[in-house]
């Protein structure tokens, strides 16, 4: 029946008072023992992240009161001459305000080595309830430290900061109370919806369970995602995550909202959204926000601070920070081939006298015009309009300092070596130098980059000299990277190697002394029945009666226990009510003083001796009646009579022995139970860092850049197996140590170690073959680990059991025997146990002809040879290990090819075939634009040599993903991109753009049509595909346990360029994206630009023909996306064709030589940037800000003057005091447009505005109502 609820309290047996109830009380203890335990480290002693508190922090009232500690009311002027200098950098501060943080003298300084790095230095800041506060900085600079500190994440090491009037290093628990987080990655639960992730952190927060729901819908509303509340948060797009992530900030009524980063990565219409809904919700509440978009910056910071080299520089407003840092107006004209660049400066000077010449490169020629001039500028317009032609202008323009400019004129102010031309110049110097390259003018003139540095260097080499490896050299060589590869991980990776080898050790070296300590076959010793092997013990007795051989008989008693040194007591009473009240008093100690007791009472004339025990120690019965028979011995012989009582078993019989014998082979039993315990931990290491890769996606990655499926899993196999020795041997040396017969003599050490290596050779490849079914390496582990254990230990044991002829189930474990032969794990334990008792039962059987008749009695079989088939041989287990690694690995190499899924795809051609049909057939057809059905004419009729010639062609290229509702992701896109060309593919977040990608680079297989790089299809030829070009994914596909270097000279080594060359190859790379500080730091330590640009410089090097970089430039500070501008604009120049989707349009304009938007998988239009702006856009873009006294009346009036002077101009944006117009009309000249808005300004308070020509990003916001919401992240 088993325990009962009745039973709870109950003793088990009568001798014992020990119930279940007290091992339910003593875990309920354990559970509130260990709860405090976990708390109080946890609060002390929080690791890497989180402020520690005082060991003594629980005696402290504040911790569990949590008073808001009072702030002093001014601090004391920093008496520093140094930052009284910089004071003019630094606007005063609103006194009507009410700060939400205070920021006092904090810095944070973290150890690297033997080193100590300053992250944050004395940093001092207010930041303002009602206002949002942009963080900007370059990467690195010690924005995310900061936000750290303030979040609680690590302690600051100086300094103090207060949130709400609470101290960050002791009251966080108050702080959070209040406190809303935004990560720069969204942190959310796959399987939770948007409503339950809302409820979950509203509750965190505090909120009473009654206000929740009512909150919940509110927050819905706010973000926009009502329609989504029931969706899990994987199925949400991008922009649909991040505004959850800010939901989840705002929730439950945060006071403080920290947001990093918050539009990283989304399109310009989820941008829009979200800085919406942060102006909205601005009231009340103090937010501080990182940045790299300085228009971002520009739009929604009521204050600006500016961090370098972990200092604050600046802060201010926009329009303070811009007139500090600003020089005035850009006046930027781009030059015809037949220029006069010298006229033009004249011309400039005579009438603004004090411009000065910003450069002259490329195409392009640019001045700055002082602010103060402002009122010469409409004379100078009208004359540069009509002498335009003469002076050899095609186009010009001018506009006013850029919150960029301000953030790259402070880094350059800090770090002197941030003066590098590529920096300084504007997005359009890019445009005009390959507009310029393109007319083939004078190199001087075009500004062609010198190539003796960065990445021109490495171009420059690879087009004179490097010849890249092919065949068996490059195969040899990839192989090599791919090892070396594996060996960094387990270099850096040291904790879990010490695992691989200490675990089955370990497991191994306890399982052996247990079997030697319990199971050493000897005859038992004789035993001394005396009480002296009891110790020092009590004898109780009692003389009732008063006969004279009673009292003689106590007193032969009291001599001979102080003989032995045992303790006589005397009892006066009854003795048993004596020993049942010492029991209950004395507990388990009584049993271990007390063993033997004796009465000698009077019956009539007889004296009447009892001896008693105690029943808890085994020989009790026998040593008290020993006690009493030598008191009864004496009294007739004399007192030095005495009888020796001994308990000496029998010696075993033959029978007995041969059965002892039979049982030794048990113990191989108990090694492979053991062996498979600690293999099953072993094993699921090597998964590790293939489920890592392929979740990162640098798997992908290394075979794009050319390794093959064989390559890459063998080198990991070749190494894998070399770490699988290792313990291996180290487990022959501990057979040795414990003498384990069968595995250590008569030559059995080369069986031993095969048996292990076989097991290797088949379950690595297993391991490889299961990485598939996980996506996170800690998940991966678990979870193989608990398979291995039930593979092996579970399968064994059941096999095992069922053989014992008393279970009469012998036919039904050699049928699952043969069953399981497919899992290694239960060959091992198999093969280790039955080679060990076949060794035995050998030994034993011949070594004399008794054993021998033994064992022919009672049927005992052994093989001669140990690799037989039949049992107790192991040759099909080893057997099947062989086989089994070979087939593991064909099935890895079939999947790896996708031979499986092109199987699949052939048998459902036909399905996806109609899928297709019904999916044109249910979508309106749509006039298609000029452009792209002239492109799509010219790929469907080539000529004969264009596939050899075109780089990447792309031919009617669909793709469909089958779900419930069938999604057509890319819809048959046509292009063709020529060497020397960047095109730019832009769309909103969900119109195909990544799925593109990954059709192109073959992780996914097309529904229909094809593309061609370098004349090979993408569909049968993926390996030649992946061999010509580079790629960077729009995640970060990199190895965290390599360094940059590491990482560059490994992708060297897959692109197959010559041992030689590769050192100086991979300096040029580091040295063109400014990598060259971190390149030996490990990557899991760079900043997300630093790794933006190792992606890069992937895609980069080894000069691949076609280049794909999706988004490469997401968040990077400006200075580090214009170098990486530069490098890109010179791999183009070398030739290269560049495929590169961004949400930048200031990056496309900098980068492309032709762009299409892509909506709903199709192109909408195609064409150069001048070509798209001209045929969609017309007229200017006015961006004005109007003085924030009396602002909304100034407003008003210059939104009036605005419609009245230009008629039809379209108010685009409003946000703040800050106006967007689009001014319509070809008649509008730049003399006009300003000399009208020069006037205006004073009139309407106008502070600050810039014109320009209609931007890249109008024409793309102009597309926006195509595309509808989509859940479809990437596709």
């Amino acid at each position: 029946m088993g325990i009962q609820w009745r039973d709870l309290l109950s003793p088990v047996n009568v001798d014992d008072d020990f119930c279940f109830g007290q091992v339910l009380g003593m875990l309920l203890l354990d559970s509130v023992l260990y709860g405090l335990v976990t708390w109080y480290m946890e609060a002390v002693f929080p690791g890497q992240f989180g402020v520690p508190q005082p060991w003594y922090f629980f005696i402290l009232p504040s911790y569990w009161c949590g008073k808001p500690r009072a702030v002093a009311g001014k601090e004391e002027e920093d008496s520093d001459p140094e930052k009284e200098l910089r004071n003019e950098y630094f606007e005063a501060e609103p006194e009507d305000l009410v700060a939400g943080i205070k920021i006092k003298h904090l810095s944070k300084v973290f150890r690297v080595g033997n080193k100590d790095r300053a992250a944050v230095r004395d940093l001092n800041l207010n930041l303002y309830e009602g206002q949002i506060t942009v963080l900007l900085g370059h990467n690195g600079a010690g924005k995310t430290t900061t936000l750290s500190m303030l979040t609680g994440l690590f302690p600051p090491t100086s300094g103090r900061a207060y949130i709400s009037g609470y101290e960050i290093s002791q009251d966080m628990v108050q702080i959070r109370k209040s406190l809303g987080l935004c990560p720069q990655h969204d942190i959310l639960f796959d399987n939770l919806t948007v409503a339950e992730h809302l409820y979950f952190y509203a509750q965190l927060k505090g909120l009473s369970r009654q206000k929740c729901p009512e909150e919940v819908k509110q927050m819905l509303h706010i973000i926009g995602l009502e329609d989504k509340w029931n969706s899990r948060s994987r199925f949400l797009s991008g922009g649909m995550r991040r505004k959850l992530s800010i939901g989840i900030a705002l929730i439950a009524g945060s006071k403080v909202l920290i947001l990093d980063e918050p539009t990283s990565g989304m399109d310009a219409i989820s941008r829009r959204a979200i800085w919406d809904l942060l102006q909205r919700q601005k009231s009340d509440r103090t937010i501080v926000l990182t940045t790299h978009f300085m228009d971002e910056a520009d739009l929604l910071g009521d204050r600006i601070a500016i961090m370098a080299k972990g200092e604050l520089q600046c802060c201010g407003s926009s329009l303070f920070l811009k007139q500090k840092y600003g020089a005035g107006y850009h006046m930027t004209l781009v030059k015809e081939p037949h220029c006069n660049p010298e006229g033009i400066s004249q011309l400039v000077h005579h009438h603004v006298p004090n411009a000065t010449l910003e450069s002259s490169a490329g195409a392009e020629l640019s001045f700055i015009l002082p602010r103060e001039s402002t009122h010469r500028f409409e004379g100078l317009f009208a004359k540069l309009e009509k002498k335009q032609k003469e002076l050899g202008i095609a186009s010009f323009g001018a506009s006013i300092t850029t919150m960029e400019e301000v953030f790259l004129r402070v880094g350059k102010l800090v770090d002197s070596s941030m003066d590098i031309q590529a920096i300084q110049l504007p997005a359009l110097q890019y445009q005009h130098e390959r507009r310029a390259s393109d007319w083939a003018v004078d190199s001087n003139l075009c500004g062609v980059m010198d190539p003796s540095d960065g990445i021109g260097a490495l171009i420059e080499e690879e087009h004179t000299a490097v010849k890249l490896n092919t065949g068996l050299t490059l195969h040899c060589q990839q192989f090599w990277a791919m090892f070396l590869k594996k060996a960094a991980y387990s270099w850096r990776e040291w904790k879990m190697v010490a695992a691989q080898i200490l675990v089955p050790l370990t497991c191994v070296t306890l399982a052996l002394l247990a079997i030697n300590y319990s199971s050493e076959l000897f005859d038992d010793p004789m035993l001394r029945l005396t009480l002296g092997e009891y110790g020092r013990t009590i004898v109780p007795f009692s003389v009732p009666g008063t006969s004279q051989l009673g009292q003689q008989l106590s007193e032969h008693l009291k001599d001979a226990l102080q003989a032995e040194g045992q303790e006589p007591r005397e009892v006066l009473g009854d003795l048993e009510e004596f020993l049942i009240f010492r029991a209950s008093v004395e507990g388990g100690g009584f049993n271990e003083r007390c063993l033997v007791a004796a009465s000698f009472r009077d019956v009539g004339e007889r004296t009447v001796v009892t001896a008693l025990f105690n029943n808890q120690a085994y020989h009790s019965p026998a040593t008290a009646l020993a006690v009493v028979d030598n008191l009864l011995f004496k009294l007739l012989c004399g007192p030095h009579a005495s009888i020796v009582v001994s308990n000496f078993p029998q010696p075993r019989s033959a029978l007995q022995a041969a059965k002892d014998q039979f049982n030794e082979g048990r113990k191989g039993f108990d090694i492979a139970l053991n062996l498979l315990f600690a293999m099953a931990f072993l094993a699921s290491t090597f998964s590790i860092l293939a489920v890592s890769e392929r979740a990162v996606q640098a798997k992908h990655v290394q075979f794009v850049s050319g390794v093959h499926v064989a390559t890459f899993w063998l080198s990991a196999l070749l190494w894998d197996l070399i770490s699988f020795l290792i313990p291996s041997l180290l487990l022959l040396v501990v057979f040795k140590a414990f003498d384990v017969r069968a595995f250590t003599r008569d030559g059995h050490v080369a069986d031993t170690l095969l048996l292990l290596l076989l097991y290797g050779w088949a379950i690595i490849p297993l391991m490889y073959l299961m990485n598939f079914f996980f996506s996170g390496a800690a998940t991966a582990y678990t979870r193989l680990t608990i398979f291995n254990i039930l593979s092996g230990i579970a399968t064994f044991l059941m096999v095992t059991i069922m053989r014992i002829p008393a279970v009469k189930l012998e036919e039904l474990s050699k049928t699952l025997d043969h069953v399981f032969l497919v899992l290694p794990n239960h060959c091992l334990g198999m093969a280790v146990s039955s080679f060990y008792e076949n060794y035995e039962t050998q030994r034993y059987c011949t070594s004399s002809e008794v054993a021998a008749h033994y064992c022919k009695k009672y049927n005992i079989q052994y093989q001669e040879n140990f690799y037989a088939w039949s049992t107790p041989g192991v040759g099909r287990f080893v057997a099947s290990m062989a086989a089994s690694g070979c087939t593991y690995l064909i099935l890895l190499f079939l999947i790896e090819n996708n031979l499986l899924q092109r199987l699949r795809g052939i048998l459902c051609a036909f399905r996806r075939r109609r899928t297709l049909t019904e999916l044109y057939t249910r979508m309106p057809v749509l006039p298609e634009d000029q452009d792209v059905a002239d492109e799509r004419t010219r790929i469907l009729a080539p000529s004969p040599d264009s596939l050899l010639h075109t780089p990447l062609i792309i031919k009617e290229l669909s793709k469909v993903y089958e779900q419930r509702a069938p999604l057509l992701a890319v819809d048959r896109i046509s292009l063709a991109v020529q060497k020397g060309e960047c095109f730019g593919l832009l769309g909103f977040n969900g119109a195909g753009k990544t799925t593109t990608f990954k059709m192109l680079t073959g992780e996914e297989s097309p529904t229909s049509g094809d593309a061609f790089v370098g004349g090979h299809r993408i569909s049968s030829d993926v390996g030649k595909v992946r061999q010509r070009i580079g790629y960077c994914p729009q995640f970060d596909a990199l190895l965290d346990h390599m360094t940059g270097r590491e990482m560059l000279v490994m992708y060297a080594r897959l692109r197959g360029i010559p041992e030689r060359h590769i050192g100086a190859c991979v300096e040029n790379t580091l040295r063109g994206l400014l990598l060259e500080p971190h390149a030996n730091k490990l990557v899991r330590t760079y900043s997300g630009g630093n790794k933006r640009k190792l992606s890069t410089g992937i895609a980069l090097i080894g000069e691949p023909a076609v280049i794909f970089l999706d988004e490469p430039s997401t968040g990077m500070d400006p200075v580090a996306r214009r170098l990486l501008w530069d490098t890109v604009a010179r791999a183009r120049e070398s030739g290269k064709a560049i495929v590169i989707t961004s949400h930048s349009m200031e990056e496309c304009e900098a980068l492309c030589t032709r762009l299409a938007i892509m909506v709903q998988g199709q192109f909408k239009c195609l064409g150069s940037p001048q070509h798209l702006k001209s045929k969609f856009g017309s007229g200017y873009s006015l961006r004005a800000k109007v003085q924030s006294e009396g602002q909304q009346e100034a407003l008003e009036d210059f939104k009036a003057f605005v419609d009245l002077t230009f008629p039809g101009s379209i108010l685009e944006d409003e946000h703040q005091g800050m106006v967007h117009y689009h001014l319509p009309g070809r008649d509008l000249s730049w003399a006009k447009v300003f000399g009208i808005l020069e006037k205006a300004k004073e009139k309407y308070s106008v502070d600050d505005y810039s014109v320009s020509q209609i931007s890249l990003e109008q024409v793309f916001l102009s597309f926006a109502h195509l595309q509808p919401p989509t859940a479809e992240e990437g596709r």
